[in-house]
């Protein structure tokens, strides 16, 4: 172009077209600010000459190019002047491109429906302008119009289109869109630049075979193909595939280029494997990548990474070296970003201060990256001050720097700070991205500001971050935590399955007590095969702890074998305890047995459950073989432990662990291990001895755990005067114990001190309706105290009340401080809803098979007698849990032994 130049220079006199022709010249090599600057020479210098259309359609190709919306303007206005007859095709087209290209998409669509007839230039400036724009779907209704207008389509347009499907990660559409390209004559073969777009379509929509469809189908593939195919397997976390691809490539290319190895070591940072990232690190100095910037910031960034995932003196320094033996004169506001990333991940002040000189000597402290790695820097060495002083000296911070201060803020606790820091962001016209937004969720949600939290929302979904995914996921944890589950769930339907923070949603349900959402989003989870962590299998287990739930809780048990879930020692706890909590006693066993290894928290579990189920001593055994294997005793465990030898009369060797529990296992009794204490005295009949350890207990461990304690004891022994005493004391401690206020008056009434025993009877009969649950063949049958059975029922009962009595069943009427929590009823104890669930599963249950209830409330003396005589002729085991224990009644005998 300079011999152009010259020759221009040296003509005597100059024509239009010669103009023309050196104007167009450098705007077709790209020298657009050269074209701009012979334009104007041309309308100062030579007045005679007249640009014509051509001209400034030139002239606008080139602000569009440059971005000069002001210099375009400027152009179209001298075009207005000479009115619509000098408008020709190419010179709307080159209009629409300025104004597309420039951003101003309204005047742009103004002057596409100002033409008659709209060249492809015109179609596809619209077309690009919105997709380059975000806005997508605009973009791929234009495109339809173009084909429904028979408009010829080029490479070009194609991979616009191709681009706005993989933006939108719409592999049908973009399918669709493949199709139609090889319909039209694109297909294999016709450009390498359409097909390099198509695999970069599809491995940004996850689909791995249509990408190396589309390249193993590629007759020459040049490196851009090889660093699509390398980074679309990195992009969707397939490391070790790209690691092998990239040999492939070194085997038969022999090269790559600094894109190559930024996706290489991208990989290897997944893997962690530093080792191979010291390989990369060879050839880079070999061929000479030195020297690139973007090369030397991924080998940075890998170090960092890998330093990150596992520290170790070896490798800490690393970075730090590599930066000093970088051998050239200047460094980049990349590589100092890198570093400062470095330093804040170590904690690093004084290197962080090093560099932060460092990029003041070269001037690049004022970069965005450099910027907002400085603040993110002082923030985590833990001086918000000094990160909030970087950003005030900043001229022109970006989001970029508005988002690490915000983080940085939040970060160190000051969450009011980080609030307030982003409303005047949006003061200043800065629009907030998905980092800003999950840094301020993230405040509202460690303020409990579920209101501020809501309003944030409403911002989001003004945005067009309403469906981004980590956005999303940081609401559902917003929601979840502030305790409004059910609009977490609401928002799963903004995002794909596959990136829902599925352990969040669990966590909610279970802490919401909606166990039937939880196995909804099981089953949701098995549709999309879901990440999920142990702790949230955990929780799936826990909500199926219910005799009722049992069949939920095995097919949850498949899945987790099927996926290879129950290989952690937090899941296989989960699963005692939910087998505990079904009533099966002997499949916690065998999921306890069956763990290659045991921890701690297992140990705990299958201890917890013998207790639980009526097998003291077996827990005691099990607790001696954990300590003979030197697993964690923790204060859950000791519960266990003493509530066992309580139940074994063993009242010393209770006494004993507690009292030396602090020094032996580290644990500080609480009021629930005195309350077992006092349960093993009171069961035992030691009464003095409960008198005298109650009073030795200091004031703020008595509360109502002791006193109801107390309380059960009296129950299981029948001692109305230590019943009264405990009694008292809980409606000290609560007046509005309802049913402490009802067993009292029975009490009272029994003593002759109630005024008007007709009270009594009155408002126990006004007791809420309570229920029992049985299960058959996976469907759920409930019985309420307020509703009649079914005529079957009835007959069944009637049945059973007469069996009983031939057989000699006498009702046991001595159970009145069991039987607060029921209404009266006569007759031989039949008329509770667990005998009616019971009855019901005599009729629907195969012979032999066990029978299982679930009741709401304490089971009455009454009832409990009336179960353990009927055990004995009914061929088969009648199990009840109900609020206080389980009960397995075999051949005329309870687990509970009485005790509950």
């Amino acid at each position: 172009m300079q011999d152009a130049r010259n020759l221009f220079d040296s003509m005597p006199e100059r024509t239009l077209i010669s103009w023309t022709i050196l104007m167009s010249g450098y705007a077709k090599h790209g020298l657009t600010k050269e074209a701009l600057a012979l334009f104007k020479e041309m309308l100062c210098v030579d007045k005679t000459v007249r640009p014509d259309p051509f001209v400034y359609a030139v002239v606008l190709r080139s602000c569009g190019e440059m971005r000069e919306l002001g210099f375009g303007k400027g152009v179209h206005g001298q075009v207005l002047k000479k009115g619509e007859a000098f408008l020709d095709g190419f010179l709307e087209n080159s209009l629409v491109n300025m104004y597309s290209s420039c951003g101003v998409l309204e005047d742009a669509v103004s002057i596409f429906d100002g033409i008659e007839k709209p060249g492809l230039v015109a179609w596809s400036s619209l077309l690009s302008a919105y997709v380059k724009h975000g806005l997508e779907k605009e973009g791929l209704y234009v495109f339809l119009d173009m084909v429904f207008k028979g408009i010829e389509l080029d490479a070009f347009v194609f991979s616009m289109v191709i681009k706005a499907c993989s933006n939108l990660e719409d592999l049908n559409l973009g399918i669709q869109v493949h199709c139609l390209m090889v319909k039209k004559g694109f297909g294999k073969w016709c450009c390498l630049f359409l097909d390099n777009s198509l695999m970069d379509f599809y491995a940004k929509c996850k689909d791995l075979k249509g990408l190396r469809r589309v390249f193993d189908q590629l007759h020459e593939k040049d490196l851009v193909s090889w660093n699509t195919l390398i980074s679309g397997y990195v992009h969707n976390f397939y490391y070790i595939e790209a690691l092998r691809i990239f040999r492939v490539l070194m085997h038969e290319v022999r090269y790559c280029d600094d894109f190559t190895i930024a996706s290489i070591l991208k990989a290897v940072s997944g893997l962690h494997d530093k080792d191979y990232g010291r390989q990369v690190h060879g050839y880079i100095i070999r061929t000479g990548l030195v020297s690139n910037n973007y090369a030397m910031c991924s080998l940075l960034d890998m170090y960092i990474e890998c330093i990150e995932h596992e520290s170790s003196d070896r490798w800490e320094k690393l970075p730090l070296k590599l930066y000093i033996g970088l051998e050239r004169g200047e460094s980049s506001g990349f590589i100092i970003a890198s570093m400062l990333k470095w330093s804040s991940m170590l904690s690093n002040l004084d290197t962080g201060r090093l560099f932060h000189s460092l990029a003041k000597k070269l001037a690049v402290d004022s970069d965005p990256y450099v910027l907002s790695a400085l603040i993110d820097m002082y923030s985590k060495c833990g001086m918000p001050k000094a990160a909030l002083r970087v950003f005030e000296r900043a001229e022109d911070p970006g989001i970029a720097a508005w988002s690490a201060l915000i983080s940085g803020l939040s970060w160190n606790g000051w969450f009011v700070e980080a609030l307030t820091c982003f409303q005047k962001m949006l003061f200043n016209g800065i629009e907030a991205n998905e980092f800003t937004f999950t840094s301020v969720i993230l405040a509202s949600m460690a303020l409990g500001d579920l209101r501020k939290g809501r309003e944030l929302h409403c911002k989001i979904l003004k945005t067009c971050y309403a469906s981004n995914v980590s956005v999303v996921n940081t609401l559902i944890n917003l929601y979840s935590e502030l305790s409004d589950h059910q609009q977490a769930l609401r928002l799963c339907s903004l995002i794909p399955d596959a990136e829902i923070s599925w352990n969040l949603l669990i966590q909610a349900c279970l802490k919401a007590n909606d166990y039937e959402m939880i196995h909804k989003i099981l089953r949701r989870i098995q549709s999309c095969s879901g990440y999920i962590e142990p702790i949230s299998v955990c929780d799936i287990f826990s909500s199926c702890t219910s005799p009722v739930l049992l069949h939920m809780g095995m097919q949850a048990q498949a899945y987790m074998t099927k996926r290879g879930l129950l290989s952690h020692s937090t899941t296989n706890s989960g699963l005692i305890r939910m087998y505990s909590g079904c009533g099966q006693i002997a499949e916690a066993d065998l999921a306890f047995e069956s763990m290659p290894g045991k921890s701690s928290l297992s140990w705990t579990s299958i201890i917890s459950a013998k207790v639980e189920h009526g097998h003291p001593s077996e827990a005691l055994a099990l607790f001696n073989d954990m300590r003979r294997r030197n697993k964690l005793v923790d204060s859950s465990t000791l519960k266990s432990v003493l509530k066992a030898c309580g139940l074994m009369g063993r009242v010393d060797e209770a006494h004993s662990l507690l009292m030396s529990m602090e020094v032996v296992y580290g644990v500080k009794p609480s009021e629930e291990h005195y309350s077992c204490i006092v349960e093993a005295f009171a069961c035992a009949g030691m009464l003095e001895e409960v008198e005298n350890f109650i009073d030795e207990i200091t004031p703020d461990k008595v509360g109502q755990t002791i006193w109801r304690a107390l309380l059960s004891s009296a129950r299981i022994i029948g001692n109305m005067d230590m019943a009264k005493f405990a009694l008292e004391k809980l409606l000290e401690l609560d007046p509005s114990d309802c049913f402490a206020n009802l067993l009292l008056e029975k009490v009272m009434v029994v003593f002759g001190k109630w005024k008007h025993p007709s009270q009594s009877v009155v408002r126990t009969k006004t007791i809420g309706p309570n229920s029992s649950q049985i299960q058959v063949q996976n469907k759920i049958y409930e019985f309420l105290s307020n509703q009649n059975p079914t005529e079957e029922v009835f007959s069944k009962l009637a049945e059973l009340e007469r069996d009983m009595e031939e057989l000699g069943y006498v009702a046991d009427r001595n159970h009145l401080l069991h039987d607060a929590e029921e209404e009266e009823y006569d007759g031989a104890g039949l008329a509770h809803t667990e005998m009616k669930a019971i009855a019901f599963g005599l009729i629907s249950m195969p012979s032999g098979a066990p029978i299982t209830v679930i009741k709401s409330v304490r089971m009455c003396g009454g009832c409990h007698s009336a179960c353990k005589f009927m055990s004995t002729f009914v061929d088969r085991e009648l199990v009840v849990r109900d609020t206080c224990t389980f009960h397995h009644f075999r051949e005329g005998k309870c687990s509970c032994r009485d005790s509950w």
